[in-house]
């Protein structure tokens, strides 16, 4: 399961949230599978001094960012998936076909970096 391959990639270091009825959206099937289980991924860590749980960025986005986002890369660079997290630098990775993509806006090109969201966060 996929949620198990993030949460031993990061440490289980990460937070759920509530899942969330996507069902109305066009979404790839393994990415509509995960929303069901959590409405996107966080990265975090717990305060070395406070013990208070801090959020450091999206593993997954929500439903929210998701549609946001890729409404954004569609409309200014025509990519064809669906964007559901991004690198921390400012590429966004995607799904297309069921393929994982990384979109390089500064050379309008991407590139191919899984067959599969679990095989994406195996190889991370």
């Amino acid at each position: 399961m996929i949620i198990d391959v993030i949460a031993d990639f990061y440490d289980g270091m990460i937070k759920l949230q509530e899942p969330v009825d996507c069902d109305s959206f066009d979404l790839p099937k393994e990415l509509k599978a995960l929303l069901s289980q959590t409405n996107g991924i966080q990265d975090i860590m717990v305060h070395p001094q406070t013990g208070e749980e801090i959020v450091i960025s999206w593993i997954i986005y929500s439903l929210d960012e998701i549609k946001k986002e890729t409404q954004f890369y569609k409309e200014e660079y025509g990519i064809n998936g669906v964007v559901f997290s991004g690198d921390g630098a400012g590429n966004p990775y995607y799904i297309s076909d069921g393929k994982i993509y990384e979109f390089d806006p500064i050379d309008n090109e991407s590139i191919f970096k899984a067959d599969s969201l679990e095989e994406f966060y195996k190889l991370k």
